[in-house]
Formats: structure tokens, sequence, C-alpha cells
């Protein structure tokens, strides 16, 4: 189990994200059986994330995404970009409308259409699910106050 989602839960299913639950409507997966299975304990490392002036190309950067890692938040985005129409009850890790990109319990690879968009502002949370046996993990991410971010796209016109 990974997290909750409208009275259901978030499950890695292979290496997909996906819902389950007693609703059809807003979940992926429809249980007919179910058994919990107690596993190894996991510590969670938190961190909070300013992500105004950034990309997610940037933050994907700093993190070591080979480790279990879920992200979460809500992003205004600076350009627009139109995402296809899907079904708006059914779980999904990352939702895009208007310009607002929303996470839930997302991973690097569910972020590769917007990765190159510009953030204007909205805060993200990174959290790394570690088991006894993992290497220590050091995270570092640059607090960017101060330093003038120019994007990507601009740099070709300096």
């Amino acid at each position: 189990m990974v997290g909750v989602w409208r009275r259901g839960l978030i499950v890695l299913e292979g290496d997909r994200l996906r819902a389950v639950g007693e609703s059809q409507e807003a979940h992926n997966l429809y249980p007919t059986h179910t058994e919990l299975i107690e596993g190894e304990s996991l510590h969670v490392i938190s961190h909070r994330v300013d992500m105004r002036g950034q990309t997610l190309r940037w933050l994907l950067g700093r993190i070591d995404t080979r480790r279990t890692h879920y992200i979460s938040g809500e992003l205004r985005m600076g350009s627009r970009f139109d995402a296809p129409v899907q079904d708006l009850q059914l779980y999904r890790p990352a939702r895009f409308s208007g310009q607002v990109l929303r996470l839930h319990y997302a991973r690097a690879e569910d972020l590769d259409r917007y990765l190159g968009m510009l953030v204007a502002e909205g805060e993200l949370f990174v959290q790394f699910w570690l088991k006894e046996s993992d290497d220590p993990l050091q995270l570092v991410i640059e607090d960017q106050a101060g330093v003038e971010v120019i994007p990507e796209e601009l740099r070709p016109f300096l």
C-alpha cells in the first residue's frame, strides 16, 4: 500500500500506481479478494521543496530516483499545456488541469510530459521509503533564495 484515494487504497501493481476500492467509478481496480501481509518496516524521509521558478527536471536532477520515492503537492505552471481529456474520477499520480499540476504519490516516471514546464508557484513533498537494509540517504536540495533562475528555453537568447 502506498497511500489512500477516495475511500480506497493506492497500491503498486507491477510498475504502475493504481487505486483499489469499492467504487468502479473512482478506482482503477475493483477487488474480489484482498489480503494484507505484514512486510519489512520502513523508514520514511520527507522533504518539502519550494518549486517557484524551477522545473520538475530540476527537482529530479537533485534526488535519487532509483530509490522508492513519492512526490505530492500542487503547482501552478507558468506555461499552458493541453493534456488529453481523461476520466477525472479515476486515480492518476499526475493530473494537469488549466495551469495547475496536482501530484499525489507520483514517481519520476509519471512526470515525463511535465519536466520542462516552469513552475510559477507551489511546493512539493518528496518522500523516500527506506528499508532497514538500505544505505543511508543524504538529501540535499539547494535553497534557491536570491538566485535568479533562467528557464532552459530562454538561454539560447542570452
